[in-house]
Protein backbone atom coordinates (compact mmCIF):
# COMPACT_ATOMS: atom_id res chain seq x y z
CA UNK A 1 0.00 0.00 0.00
CA UNK A 2 1.48 3.62 -0.72
CA UNK A 3 2.69 5.30 1.92
CA UNK A 4 0.03 7.87 2.05
CA UNK A 5 -2.61 5.46 2.21
CA UNK A 6 -1.22 4.07 5.17
CA UNK A 7 -0.94 6.93 6.94
CA UNK A 8 -4.48 7.87 6.48
CA UNK A 9 -5.96 4.76 7.31
CA UNK A 10 -6.98 5.50 11.16
CA UNK A 11 -8.92 8.96 10.28
CA UNK A 12 -12.31 9.25 11.38
CA UNK A 13 -15.20 8.53 9.16
CA UNK A 14 -18.74 10.32 9.58
CA UNK A 15 -21.29 8.10 11.49
CA UNK A 16 -23.44 7.90 8.83
CA UNK A 17 -26.03 10.57 9.51
CA UNK A 18 -28.02 11.92 6.38
CA UNK A 19 -28.42 15.34 6.05
CA UNK A 20 -31.71 15.88 3.94
CA UNK A 21 -31.37 19.78 2.59
CA UNK A 22 -28.31 21.68 3.17
CA UNK A 23 -25.22 20.23 4.18
CA UNK A 24 -23.82 20.74 7.39
CA UNK A 25 -19.89 20.58 8.81
CA UNK A 26 -19.42 17.23 9.41
CA UNK A 27 -17.14 15.75 11.81
CA UNK A 28 -13.53 15.23 9.90
CA UNK A 29 -9.74 14.90 10.98
CA UNK A 30 -6.87 16.56 10.02
CA UNK A 31 -5.49 13.49 8.64
CA UNK A 32 -8.64 13.93 5.79
CA UNK A 33 -7.24 14.45 2.20
CA UNK A 34 -10.49 15.85 1.30
CA UNK A 35 -14.11 15.49 2.50
CA UNK A 36 -16.89 14.61 0.42
CA UNK A 37 -20.56 14.52 0.23
CA UNK A 38 -22.51 11.25 -0.86
CA UNK A 39 -25.71 11.11 -1.79
CA UNK A 40 -28.21 8.26 -0.86
CA UNK A 41 -31.76 6.89 -2.13
CA UNK A 42 -33.67 6.14 0.91
CA UNK A 43 -35.88 3.46 -0.94
CA UNK A 44 -33.50 0.63 -1.59
CA UNK A 45 -33.15 -1.04 1.81
CA UNK A 46 -31.40 -3.22 2.60
CA UNK A 47 -28.67 -1.50 0.27
CA UNK A 48 -29.39 2.21 0.76
CA UNK A 49 -31.78 3.27 3.47
CA UNK A 50 -32.28 6.23 5.74
CA UNK A 51 -33.45 5.15 9.56
CA UNK A 52 -36.16 7.02 11.56
CA UNK A 53 -33.18 9.06 13.20
CA UNK A 54 -31.91 10.24 9.92
CA UNK A 55 -28.77 7.78 10.03
CA UNK A 56 -28.02 5.97 6.18
CA UNK A 57 -27.88 2.13 6.95
CA UNK A 58 -27.02 -0.80 4.18
CA UNK A 59 -25.12 -2.48 2.28
CA UNK A 60 -23.37 0.42 -0.26
CA UNK A 61 -23.47 2.72 2.88
CA UNK A 62 -21.10 0.26 4.42
CA UNK A 63 -19.27 0.10 1.59
CA UNK A 64 -18.94 3.51 1.38
CA UNK A 65 -17.80 4.29 4.71
CA UNK A 66 -14.65 1.33 4.09
CA UNK A 67 -13.61 2.17 1.20
CA UNK A 68 -13.53 6.21 1.78
CA UNK A 69 -11.93 5.24 5.21
CA UNK A 70 -9.13 3.73 4.03
CA UNK A 71 -8.44 6.46 1.26
CA UNK A 72 -8.12 9.10 3.28
CA UNK A 73 -11.21 10.90 2.43
CA UNK A 74 -13.84 12.27 5.13
CA UNK A 75 -17.41 11.78 3.94
CA UNK A 76 -21.04 12.28 5.02
CA UNK A 77 -23.98 11.39 3.53
CA UNK A 78 -26.73 13.83 2.02
CA UNK A 79 -29.94 12.29 1.10
CA UNK A 80 -31.21 12.55 -2.66
CA UNK A 81 -35.41 12.72 -3.63
CA UNK A 82 -34.81 9.95 -6.09
CA UNK A 83 -32.59 7.72 -8.29
CA UNK A 84 -33.59 9.67 -10.85
CA UNK A 85 -32.40 13.03 -9.90
CA UNK A 86 -28.91 11.47 -8.68
CA UNK A 87 -26.93 12.15 -11.66
CA UNK A 88 -28.53 15.99 -11.97
CA UNK A 89 -27.36 16.28 -8.09
CA UNK A 90 -23.93 15.03 -9.28
CA UNK A 91 -23.36 17.56 -11.44
CA UNK A 92 -24.79 20.48 -9.55
CA UNK A 93 -22.31 19.81 -7.17
CA UNK A 94 -24.74 18.59 -4.27
CA UNK A 95 -23.05 15.72 -3.89
CA UNK A 96 -19.62 13.92 -4.64
CA UNK A 97 -20.12 10.85 -5.02
CA UNK A 98 -23.38 8.62 -6.15
CA UNK A 99 -23.94 4.98 -5.27
CA UNK A 100 -24.18 1.72 -7.10
CA UNK A 101 -23.39 2.99 -10.56
CA UNK A 102 -23.94 0.91 -13.75
CA UNK A 103 -21.56 1.74 -16.81
CA UNK A 104 -22.91 3.40 -19.39
CA UNK A 105 -20.65 5.51 -22.03
CA UNK A 106 -23.41 8.42 -21.11
CA UNK A 107 -22.92 8.96 -17.59
CA UNK A 108 -19.45 8.97 -17.87
CA UNK A 109 -19.97 12.70 -19.16
CA UNK A 110 -21.05 13.44 -15.69
CA UNK A 111 -18.00 11.80 -13.62
CA UNK A 112 -15.08 9.81 -13.25
CA UNK A 113 -15.72 6.09 -12.32
CA UNK A 114 -13.89 4.10 -9.87
CA UNK A 115 -12.89 0.51 -9.99
CA UNK A 116 -16.16 -1.74 -9.77
CA UNK A 117 -16.99 -2.31 -5.79
CA UNK A 118 -19.34 -5.34 -6.42
CA UNK A 119 -21.68 -6.99 -8.51
CA UNK A 120 -25.34 -6.75 -8.69
CA UNK A 121 -27.09 -9.61 -10.09
CA UNK A 122 -30.34 -9.04 -11.63
CA UNK A 123 -33.62 -11.62 -11.56
CA UNK A 124 -37.05 -12.19 -12.15
CA UNK A 125 -39.59 -12.68 -9.34
CA UNK A 126 -43.08 -14.14 -9.66
CA UNK A 127 -45.58 -16.00 -8.09
CA UNK A 128 -45.84 -18.71 -9.92
CA UNK A 129 -42.25 -21.35 -9.39
CA UNK A 130 -39.67 -20.79 -11.17
CA UNK A 131 -39.32 -22.71 -14.16
CA UNK A 132 -35.83 -23.01 -17.24
CA UNK A 133 -36.18 -19.87 -19.34
CA UNK A 134 -33.83 -20.10 -22.47
CA UNK A 135 -34.05 -16.32 -23.36
CA UNK A 136 -36.05 -13.74 -22.12
CA UNK A 137 -37.79 -13.25 -25.52
CA UNK A 138 -39.20 -16.64 -25.35
CA UNK A 139 -41.03 -15.50 -21.76
CA UNK A 140 -42.37 -12.35 -23.82
CA UNK A 141 -43.80 -14.58 -26.22
CA UNK A 142 -46.29 -16.01 -23.94
CA UNK A 143 -47.88 -12.70 -23.85
CA UNK A 144 -46.19 -12.32 -20.50
CA UNK A 145 -45.90 -8.76 -18.71
CA UNK A 146 -42.90 -7.47 -16.73
CA UNK A 147 -42.48 -4.99 -14.41
CA UNK A 148 -39.60 -2.35 -14.06
CA UNK A 149 -38.30 0.52 -12.27
CA UNK A 150 -38.62 3.70 -14.83
CA UNK A 151 -35.13 5.23 -15.85
CA UNK A 152 -33.35 1.80 -14.20
CA UNK A 153 -30.99 0.00 -16.72
CA UNK A 154 -31.17 -3.71 -16.86
CA UNK A 155 -28.95 -4.93 -20.05
CA UNK A 156 -28.76 -5.05 -23.29
CA UNK A 157 -31.16 -7.95 -23.93
CA UNK A 158 -34.40 -5.99 -21.99
CA UNK A 159 -33.30 -2.81 -23.80
CA UNK A 160 -33.19 -4.83 -27.29
CA UNK A 161 -36.86 -5.96 -26.33
CA UNK A 162 -38.14 -3.29 -24.74
CA UNK A 163 -37.75 -1.23 -28.02
CA UNK A 164 -39.06 -4.09 -30.19
CA UNK A 165 -42.17 -3.31 -31.81
CA UNK A 166 -43.46 -6.58 -30.79
CA UNK A 167 -42.85 -6.91 -27.13
CA UNK A 168 -41.82 -3.22 -26.28
CA UNK A 169 -45.72 -3.24 -24.37
CA UNK A 170 -45.53 -5.83 -22.43
CA UNK A 171 -42.66 -4.19 -19.99
CA UNK A 172 -44.87 -1.58 -17.48
CA UNK A 173 -42.82 1.20 -16.23
CA UNK A 174 -43.31 1.22 -12.40
CA UNK A 175 -42.12 3.92 -10.01
CA UNK A 176 -41.31 2.35 -6.58
CA UNK A 177 -40.02 -1.53 -5.67
CA UNK A 178 -43.27 -1.39 -3.48
CA UNK A 179 -45.59 -0.69 -5.89
CA UNK A 180 -44.00 -3.18 -8.12
CA UNK A 181 -44.45 -5.98 -5.71
CA UNK A 182 -47.50 -4.91 -4.92
CA UNK A 183 -48.68 -4.68 -8.83
CA UNK A 184 -47.18 -8.68 -8.81
CA UNK A 185 -49.02 -9.40 -5.73
CA UNK A 186 -52.02 -8.87 -7.50
CA UNK A 187 -51.00 -10.08 -10.57
CA UNK A 188 -51.65 -6.85 -12.61
CA UNK A 189 -47.89 -8.02 -13.99
CA UNK A 190 -46.20 -11.20 -13.83
CA UNK A 191 -43.09 -10.50 -13.27
CA UNK A 192 -40.39 -8.17 -11.77
CA UNK A 193 -37.21 -7.61 -12.14
CA UNK A 194 -34.96 -6.66 -9.14
CA UNK A 195 -31.98 -6.49 -7.83
CA UNK A 196 -31.33 -9.75 -6.30
CA UNK A 197 -30.44 -8.79 -2.54
CA UNK A 198 -33.26 -5.94 -2.71
CA UNK A 199 -35.90 -8.32 -4.56
CA UNK A 200 -35.16 -11.36 -1.91
CA UNK A 201 -35.70 -8.70 1.11
CA UNK A 202 -38.34 -6.61 -0.21
CA UNK A 203 -40.65 -9.18 -1.24
CA UNK A 204 -40.84 -11.25 2.28
CA UNK A 205 -41.56 -7.67 3.54
CA UNK A 206 -44.13 -6.49 1.39
CA UNK A 207 -45.87 -9.28 0.18
CA UNK A 208 -48.33 -11.74 2.27
CA UNK A 209 -48.15 -14.84 -0.81
CA UNK A 210 -45.39 -16.36 -1.34
CA UNK A 211 -43.15 -14.57 -4.64
CA UNK A 212 -40.34 -17.00 -6.33
CA UNK A 213 -36.82 -16.05 -7.48
CA UNK A 214 -36.28 -17.33 -10.93
CA UNK A 215 -32.05 -18.42 -11.85
CA UNK A 216 -32.69 -16.80 -15.27
CA UNK A 217 -29.32 -13.99 -15.64
CA UNK A 218 -31.04 -10.99 -16.20
CA UNK A 219 -28.14 -8.94 -16.43
CA UNK A 220 -25.38 -9.65 -14.14
CA UNK A 221 -23.59 -6.39 -13.69
CA UNK A 222 -20.21 -4.75 -11.73
CA UNK A 223 -21.66 -1.13 -10.55
CA UNK A 224 -18.83 1.50 -9.44
CA UNK A 225 -19.11 4.71 -7.20
CA UNK A 226 -18.99 7.72 -9.70
CA UNK A 227 -17.54 10.83 -8.49
CA UNK A 228 -18.04 14.60 -9.58
CA UNK A 229 -15.89 15.96 -11.84
CA UNK A 230 -13.26 18.47 -10.46
CA UNK A 231 -13.70 17.56 -7.01
CA UNK A 232 -10.88 14.71 -6.62
CA UNK A 233 -7.63 15.23 -7.74
CA UNK A 234 -6.03 12.09 -10.02
CA UNK A 235 -3.99 10.93 -6.79
CA UNK A 236 -7.04 10.50 -4.88
CA UNK A 237 -9.13 8.67 -7.25
CA UNK A 238 -6.06 6.11 -7.11
CA UNK A 239 -6.37 5.68 -3.59
CA UNK A 240 -10.06 4.90 -3.98
CA UNK A 241 -9.23 2.63 -6.31
CA UNK A 242 -6.40 0.87 -4.31
CA UNK A 243 -9.12 1.08 -1.70
CA UNK A 244 -11.30 -1.22 -3.15
CA UNK A 245 -8.92 -3.42 -4.36
CA UNK A 246 -7.34 -4.78 -0.94
CA UNK A 247 -10.77 -4.76 0.59
CA UNK A 248 -12.33 -6.97 -2.27
CA UNK A 249 -12.20 -9.74 0.22
CA UNK A 250 -14.10 -7.83 3.00
CA UNK A 251 -16.51 -7.06 0.48
CA UNK A 252 -17.58 -9.94 -0.52
CA UNK A 253 -18.23 -10.87 2.89
CA UNK A 254 -20.13 -8.36 3.60
CA UNK A 255 -22.47 -8.79 0.43
CA UNK A 256 -22.69 -12.44 1.23
CA UNK A 257 -23.87 -11.45 4.70
CA UNK A 258 -27.04 -9.49 2.83
CA UNK A 259 -27.90 -11.89 0.61
CA UNK A 260 -29.06 -13.81 3.41
CA UNK A 261 -30.55 -10.88 5.59
CA UNK A 262 -34.49 -11.36 6.46
CA UNK A 263 -36.42 -8.05 6.81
Amino acid sequence: MHIFGVALFGMLVSSGQVVASKPTAPVTSSLCSAKAKVGVVAGWPPLTSVSEAGVAEGLDIEIAKMVFKQAGICIEFIRLPSAARSFAQLTKGVVDVVLMVSYTFKRKQWGHYTLPYRTERMRLFSLKPPDSVYSLRALLSSETTIGLSIGSYYGEEIKSLANNERFGNQFIGISTIQRRIELLAKERVDFIIEDEIIGNYLTQKYSDKPIHIWAYPVHDNEVHFLLRKDKFTLAQRRYIDQAIVALRPSIQSLVEQYRKRQP
